[in-house]
């Protein structure tokens, strides 16, 4: 499905759904932790979660949220998505951004992980703009793999200057622009950004990287298997790894907060 800006979903198989579901990280409730130290975000009736996809965010987010309506232009990811989160009722919908199917200022929080830079910004701050409360609270956040392996410099050229250039990310968007949600109706933003280690095995880190947007691009286009994708990971990791031991691989977080003006 292709989102509005000419941004393709590369999430929309069931086998990207799949991998996506197995091999991600659950970093969510410490990127919220990290907006609460931003702006105050207290327990709420009804939080918006947009491009849940497996429903990662969901849950966490559900932690805050007597009910919570999550939403993802993916039917695939919504089918994988986490049911039962936490602390409330949640509605799974599959629909874009840009185009949320709620009514005017009825959500008191919005949150969005890992998946701002597939959508048009103009339009999805406006729609989001228009169903938060004035004096509600947006959430924009996301993890990135550093491309650093504790120990191990060499995995940082193989990952940018041999792997990445043979599966290069499909074209999306800026992560949060700041003039985009001043303009919707957004006040003053806040921003914040930490780093963390996951220690992951060599088969676990190859999981991680075809659950990843280049990926699954590349699988979706016929360029190689999923099979095929993660053998060659596994077989060019090798020599950073040592035999079923875990290794620390660096992740960044980044996290934009903004409140809904009255």
């Amino acid at each position: 499905m292709s989102e509005p800006g000419g941004v393709r979903n590369p999430f929309e198989s069931d086998g990207a759904a799949h991998r996506y579901a197995a091999a991600r990280l659950y970093y969510h409730r410490s990127a919220l932790d990290l907006a609460r130290e931003q702006q105050e975000i207290g327990p709420v009736k009804l939080a918006l979660d947009v491009g849940c996809g497996t429903g990662l965010s969901t849950r966490a987010v559900s932690d805050l949220a007597e009910h919570v309506v999550a939403v993802d232009a993916s039917a695939a990811m919504l089918r994988a998505a986490t049911r039962g989160a936490r602390g409330a009722r949640v509605g799974y919908l599959v629909a874009v951004a840009e185009r949320i199917p709620l009514g005017h200022a009825v959500v008191d929080l919005a949150t969005v992980g890992a998946a701002f830079h597939w959508f048009h910004q103009p339009s999805a701050l406006a729609e989001l703009a228009r169903v938060l409360r004035g004096g509600a609270t947006l959430v924009v956040y996301s993890d990135y793999l550093h491309g650093r392996l504790a120990g191990q410099p060499a995995f940082t050229t193989w990952l940018t200057e041999s792997y990445v250039p043979r599966y290069p990310s499909p074209n999306r968007h800026a992560p949060f622009d700041p003039e985009a949600a001043q303009t919707a109706g957004f006040g003053q933003f806040n921003f914040g950004e930490s780093e963390y280690a996951v220690p992951l095995t060599q088969a676990a880190l190859a999981d991680y990287l075809i659950s990843q947007s280049n990926a699954e691009a590349a699988i979706a286009s016929g360029q190689v298997s999923a099979e095929e994708l993660r053998e060659q990971i596994i077989a060019e990791t090798a020599g950073f790894f040592a035999p079923d031991e875990a290794a620390e691989v660096i992740f960044g977080m980044r996290v934009w907060t903004a409140v809904r003006q009255a």
